[in-house]
């Protein structure tokens, strides 16, 4: 059996990020409009904008730019949320925001305590965010679709925005003015492309990047920053691979066929000329986003030919603007919510379901959908977590084996999920292979039930 020490190995390569959200926010009024890309925002006045910068630790992020964080709050008299129906408590890792589960257990990343937090669901204009409504619909400000997104709730005293409560009631600073809801925003709950194309994040949890092949001989690559807000390349360098081979010799992969990745117009975006290639075509973009930095990989597979709404990489514009004519992403991935397996009563028809979230990931990762591995995944881990209550119903010696399989399946769902994101096979193969033997040792075990 897959021991948990390799689980353990897998879990030190992951990068961690801390987002922490100063008390101190001083909310502003400003005239109607759009957002713009920095720091002047300018939205109905039925928002009150606040912003705080975003923490960042650790030598991996030290020289990383600090964007602003839109922290929303509404009026009294517009709440977002319908306090008779509050969203319920889940919980949430203090140094990764991205795990987010319905019961309280250690992170299974840093094994540090969850936290309780309220999420809300609403939805958001791709370009406008501080535009929220609480069902599906078009942008007021150029009749894009919204889309969904995921908030963290709380509430706060509208003259006093120190502070915070995870409950609705009366300020207690002035014991009578009604609690308004502030809503802030969360990194990485956008992770629709934005041309197209396929979008990962960098290991250093704050980089992302989306692919594109717009034309036969082109690769484009987009940077953006940890709330999906584009980049330009900056000092960033790197180049396209379309064939590598291991040297037994040098141990390594050798690149045989590699293009470098030049900059754009503007620097709004990396290219490169890879020659016409026949579909299915594979392009890892190897990336170094600061001088002296570690180089990451990213594997794009691409079945075919990327529809770009934005219609010319040429004239993708970087912030909004009353008329602006930017890309209309497609429909975001599906990251609202929390994911609701239907599980069944009994421990063979859960095993049973088990082998088929197994199966679906195990196609994903061998054709490439790494964005899409996260939900077969995630329902994988919630099943295997519901048989626990049901071990003692197996003989004594398939308990123990199934019971630490358990947990291996847990923590490489996880894995599968956040290097589902990076975008880098050497490390999805990795997790899946825990994921993978997990799975069969839990299914094997009611085969014969």
């Amino acid at each position: 059996m897959m021991q948990l020490n390799l689980v353990t190995a897998l879990l030190g390569s992951v990068v961690a990020a801390v987002a922490a959200f100063p008390t101190n926010l001083a909310p502003e009024i400003s005239e109607p409009g759009i957002v713009e890309s920095q720091a002047a925002v300018k939205v109905s006045p039925r928002y009150h904008v606040a912003y705080s910068a975003f923490g960042v630790s650790g030598p991996a992020q030290a020289n990383l730019p600090q964007p602003v964080i839109p922290s929303i709050i509404r009026s009294a008299d517009d709440p977002l949320v319908d306090e008779g129906n509050l969203p319920p408590f889940s919980f949430t890792c203090p140094m990764h925001p991205e795990i987010h589960e319905t019961h309280n257990t250690p992170c299974p990343i840093c094994n540090m305590n969850l936290v309780e937090t309220r999420r809300a669901e609403a939805w958001t204009c791709p370009i406008h965010s501080v535009i929220l409504e609480s069902e599906d619909g078009v942008c007021p400000i150029g009749g894009r679709p919204l889309m969904p997104i995921r908030l963290e709730l709380s509430w706060t005293c509208s003259e006093h925005p120190e502070v915070s409560s995870s409950e609705p009631g009366i300020c207690p600073l002035d014991g009578e003015q009604k609690l308004v809801q502030r809503l802030n925003s969360l990194p990485h709950e956008d992770h629709s492309p934005k041309h197209g194309g396929t979008f990962f994040m960098a290991p250093d949890n704050w980089h992302h990047l989306e692919g594109t092949h717009p034309d036969p001989g082109r690769f484009v690559l987009y940077l953006y920053d940890n709330y999906s807000q584009p980049m330009d390349t900056g000092t960033a360098t790197g180049r396209a691979v379309l064939r590598e081979t291991y040297n037994v010799s040098l141990d390594s992969m050798v690149e045989d066929v590699a293009y470098p990745l030049t900059i754009g117009p503007e620097g709004r975006f990396f290219e490169a000329d890879i020659g016409e290639q026949e579909l299915p075509t594979t392009v890892t973009a190897k990336i170094r986003f600061e001088p002296g930095a570690d180089e990451e990989r990213f594997d794009f597979i691409f079945n075919s030919i990327t529809d770009d709404p934005a219609g010319s990489t040429f004239s993708t514009q970087r912030s909004g603007g009353l008329g602006a004519t930017q890309a209309t992403p497609p429909p975001a991935a599906a990251t609202t919510g929390t994911l609701l397996v239907n599980i069944p009563e009994e421990p063979t028809e859960i095993a049973t379901e088990l082998a088929i979230r197994n199966a679906t990931v195990q196609n994903l990762v061998r054709n490439g959908g790494f964005t899409e591995i996260w939900i077969p995944a995630l329902e994988a881990k919630d099943l295997a977590l519901a048989l626990t209550p049901h071990l003692d119903g197996l003989t004594p010696d398939k308990q123990l084996p199934v019971r630490l399989a358990v947990k291996e399946l847990v923590r490489a769902a996880w894995l599968l999920d956040w290097h589902g994101d990076l975008g880098n096979r050497q490390r999805v193969e990795a997790a899946y292979a825990i994921f993978g033997q997990a799975a069969e040792i839990i299914t094997a075990a009611y085969d014969r039930q």
